[in-house]
C-alpha cells in the first residue's frame, strides 16, 4: 500500500513536468516574437527620445535654452563680482600727520598707518608731501589689523611744514594663507610676541652737553629669531606726540633679552609723560629670521609661508 502511494505521486509530478515541457515546445516561438516586439517598441521609443531631445534643443527651444544660459552665467558674475567685493582688501588708512622739531632746519615727518583687514598684509611706498615739499619714498609693510607707525626723518626745510599729507604707492596686498598658518592670531602671537619694559626718557650729560636719552629693555619672547628687528619710539605728552625716533637691532635670538639706547639728536622735548615703543618684524617674510643654532638659513626659510601677491 506505501509503495503504491509513491509510485502514484511520482506519476502525478511526471504529468505535471510534461504538461509544461508541452506547452513550452507549443508556444515558444510565439512567446519569442512577442519578445521581439517588445524589444523592438523599446529600441524604437529611446530612438525617438533621442530624437526628439535635438530637434527640441537645436530648433524648437535653442533660443528660450541661449537666453537662459547667459542669464545664468551673467548672475554667475553678478555673484562672482559681489563675493570678490566682498572679501577684496579694504584700502590703508593714514592718520593725520604732523611735523616734529629735528635737527636744526630740520623736522621728523610722523604719522600712523592702519590696516583694517584681517586676512590681507601689505607692503608698500610712502612718502610725505606738504608745504614745504614731498619727502623720498620709503618702503614699509603693515601686518592684519596693525596700526603702525610712519616716519620720515630729518625732512629739510626752512619753516615748520604745513598741510602734511600721508602719500601711498606701489601698494602690493598678501593674503594670509589660513592653510599654513591654521588660526592666525595663534600664529602671529607665536611669531611676535616682544616685551617692552623699562621704557623711559630722561635727559643725560654727555661730554658736558645735555642730551636726551631713550632707553628700554626688550624680550623676544617667542621660538623665533630674528635678523634687525626696528624699533619706532614715540614720545607723548597726553595723546599729543611730541617726539619720535627710529633704531634696530642687528639680531635678536629667541627668549633673549636686550637692552637699547637711543639719544635724542634733536631738540629735547620737554613734557614728557610716557614713552611707547613699537616693535616691527615680518613674520611673512623668510629672509627676516635667523637660524637658530644648528641650523642652516635654509631651515628659517622653512618654517613660513613664502610670499604671494594678490
Amino acid at each position: 500500500m506505501e509503495n503504491g502511494g509513491v509510485l502514484l505521486e511520482a506519476e502525478k509530478e511526471f504529468q505535471k513536468r510534461y504538461r509544461l515541457s508541452s506547452w513550452w515546445i507549443g508556444h515558444r516561438d510565439a512567446l519569442k516574437k512577442i519578445l521581439l516586439v517588445l524589444f523592438a517598441c523599446a529600441d524604437a521609443a529611446i530612438v525617438a527620445f533621442v530624437g526628439w531631445t535635438f530637434v527640441d534643443a537645436y530648433l524648437v527651444s535653442y533660443a528660450d535654452e541661449q537666453r537662459a544660459t547667459l542669464e545664468l552665467a551673467a548672475y554667475g558674475q553678478s555673484d562672482l563680482r559681489a563675493y570678490s567685493s566682498a572679501t577684496a582688501a579694504k584700502d590703508l588708512s593714514p592718520g593725520s600727520a604732523a611735523a616734529l622739531s629735528s635737527t636744526e632746519g630740520k623736522y621728523d615727518l610722523y604719522s600712523v598707518l592702519t590696516n583694517p583687514n584681517d586676512d590681507w598684509w601689505a607692503e608698500f611706498e610712502y612718502a610725505f608731501s606738504s608745504s614745504a615739499g614731498e619727502t623720498s619714498f620709503a618702503r614699509g609693510f603693515v601686518l592684519p589689523g596693525e596700526e603702525k607707525p610712519i616716519v620720515s626723518y630729518a625732512f629739510a626745510s626752512a619753516t615748520m611744514p604745513k598741510s602734511i599729507k600721508v602719500v601711498l604707492s606701489d601698494v602690493v596686498w598678501h593674503r594670509v594663507d589660513h592653510h599654513e598658518t591654521g588660526d592666525y592670531d595663534r600664529w602671529i602671537a607665536d611669531r611676535v610676541n616682544f616685551v617692552v619694559e623699562n621704557a623711559v626718557f630722561e635727559r643725560v650729560d654727555v661730554d658736558g652737553k645735555t642730551v636726551g636719552r631713550a632707553s628700554f629693555k626688550v624680550t623676544n619672547d617667542s621660538a623665533y629669531a630674528y635678523y634687525e628687528p626696528s624699533f619706532t619710539v614715540t614720545l607723548l605728552h597726553g595723546s599729543s606726540v611730541v617726539g619720535v625716533i627710529g633704531t634696530s637691532l642687528s639680531d635678536i635670538g629667541a627668549g633673549e633679552t636686550r637692552d637699547v639706547v637711543v639719544n635724542w639728536t634733536g631738540p629735547i622735548p620737554s613734557n614728557v609723560g610716557k614713552v611707547a615703543v613699537k616693535v616691527s618684524v615680518n613674520p611673512f617674510d623668510a629672509s627676516a629670521y635667523k637660524p637658530l643654532e644648528g641650523e642652516t638659513a635654509g631651515d628659517a626659510r622653512s618654517t613660513v609661508p613664502t610670499r604671494g601677491s594678490r
